[in-house]
């Protein structure tokens, strides 16, 4: 029963085929005038997105309309902020999908637009700075004669959002953040490394915890149901884990049922343990998969580039950690920390998980429209070079950049160096410490 659960929750939502989507038509109530109107309702699954249900409704009797979009997918563990340098008209048509808790500032008109203020969207850089200076206009010509010090400071914003519009602003940011992590800014180089854009994750704070809907109590009886059953191993158990698969019951992130969540420890040679855990939900289909460096953040990040030229490369265990970034220097190509979560797989295993990723953003978001550049020409472009690099017709070099220290590639002559194979540790920026929580850590008296 479980399993027919299972494939109807993934069957309802459609993958995003303009020309195969069914939209479900019902009649309701209208909210303005109390005639019946028209709901079209569409189910529909983004690839390196999300699953979203969007709605649209007109009331034919007074006209009345509403659009909207809600995510259909879970919390992700920590929020997410992107900043933005908006140059050029490029930048202004990148498309936007936001939440109903994400938050927009434009920095140099210290202005924000709050979480909460605003439903789901999907929209264009230059769609919320137009639909913005409209909401204000209409707010100042209320205000202008009852408070004319606000209004004059409406009006500065007003003609700054103007100014960025039409580009005649030097190179304004614009910061999007979500506590959900549920929000998207395209690339429009794809699938170039960003140059204008700057992605973080953070840890929430109980205010936006009690926001989305995530209080502290249950926070504290979910972290105890993981703590309980992991921190009653001692040392020997811990040996046994390398041999046996740990198991405990947890709610699922997607529809809060119990779910069974896998636990194995492995141990990598000449590196150190990791931590396997896999989640599959039985009664939404939910799952994921995680590996987790043991031992915590080393005392320095790691850098490490393989030349890749044949078979034996491409058959390389690889760990990248969900802190490493990855670069191809040949193909100009890089991809942040949060891009492929972290991964223990082969070189061939992580250039498949690439290629698939990047087709399906491209074939998502880029797909018929008439972007600048040509986006999708590029991407079929690049992802015949990765399948020159899997049939080794293409040499490349890989790096992983790693400011944790937890990334690893496998060395094919242990314990001898590995010609092909360069390691190189550096000390960590303030800015790599920020990121990754160390400024904020007390560890005096720890013991």
């Amino acid at each position: 029963m479980a399993n027919s659960k299972s494939a109807e929750t993934s069957n309802v939502f459609q993958e995003l085929d303009v020309d195969q989507l069914e939209v479900n038509v019902i009649e309701s109530l209208c909210f303005s005038c109390g005639k019946n109107g028209t709901t079209r309702l569409l189910l529909t699954r983004i690839p390196y997105y999300k699953e979203l249900v969007i709605s649209s409704f007109d009331c034919p009797h007074c006209n009345y309309k509403n659009n909207q979009l809600d995510p259909a997918i879970e919390i992700k563990p920590q929020g997410i902020r992107m900043s933005l340098d908006i140059e050029n008209k490029e930048d202004l048509n990148r498309y936007v999908i936001t939440t109903d808790y994400t938050s927009i500032q434009v920095l140099d008109l210290d202005f924000e637009i709050p979480p909460m203020s605003q439903r789901s969207q999907v929209t264009t850089v230059e769609g919320i700075i137009v639909k913005t200076i409209t909401n204000l206009s209409e707010q100042k010509k209320v205000i202008d004669l009852t408070h004319p010090e606000i209004a004059s400071k409406l009006e500065v914003v007003i003609n700054g959002l103007i100014g960025i519009k039409n580009l005649t602003k030097p190179i304004p940011t614009m910061v999007f953040e979500d506590a959900t992590g549920n929000i998207f800014v395209s690339n429009p180089v794809a699938p170039l490394a960003d140059p204008r854009m700057k992605t973080e994750m953070f840890t929430r704070d109980s205010a936006q915890d009690e926001m989305i809907g995530l209080s502290a109590e249950q926070d504290a009886s979910n972290a105890q149901s993981i703590i309980k059953p992991l921190g009653t191993f001692n040392d020997a158990s811990v040996d046994n884990m390398n041999d046996e698969i740990v198991q405990f019951s947890d709610p699922c992130p997607n529809c809060q049922s119990i779910c069974e969540t896998n636990v194995k420890v492995t141990d990598i040679p000449y590196f150190k343990q990791v931590v396997i855990m896999a989640t599959l939900c039985e009664e939404c289909g939910y799952r994921t998969n995680e590996v987790k460096p043991g031992g915590g953040v080393e005392k320095q990040g790691l850098q490490i580039t393989v030349q890749v030229s044949s078979p034996e490369d491409l058959n390389r265990d690889i760990l990248k950690s969900e802190t490493c970034c990855l670069r191809i220097p040949q193909l100009d190509f890089e991809a942040g920390a949060l891009s492929l979560s972290g991964r223990f797989t082969t070189i061939e295993g992580l250039i498949t998980a690439l290629y698939e990723q990047l087709k399906d953003t491209a074939t998502a978001f880029y797909s018929g429209d008439s972007q600048p550049g040509g986006v999708l020409a590029k991407t079929e472009i690049f992802l015949e070079k990765l399948n020159n690099i899997k049939t080794c017709k293409m040499p490349v070099d890989i790096i992983l950049i790693d400011p944790a220290g937890n990334s690893y590639v496998q060395s094919l002559t242990p314990p001898e160096l590995d010609p092909k194979l360069t390691i190189v540790r550096f000390d960590r920026t303030d800015e790599q410490n920020e990121e990754l929580g160390l400024n904020d850590m007390k560890v005096d008296n720890y013991e």
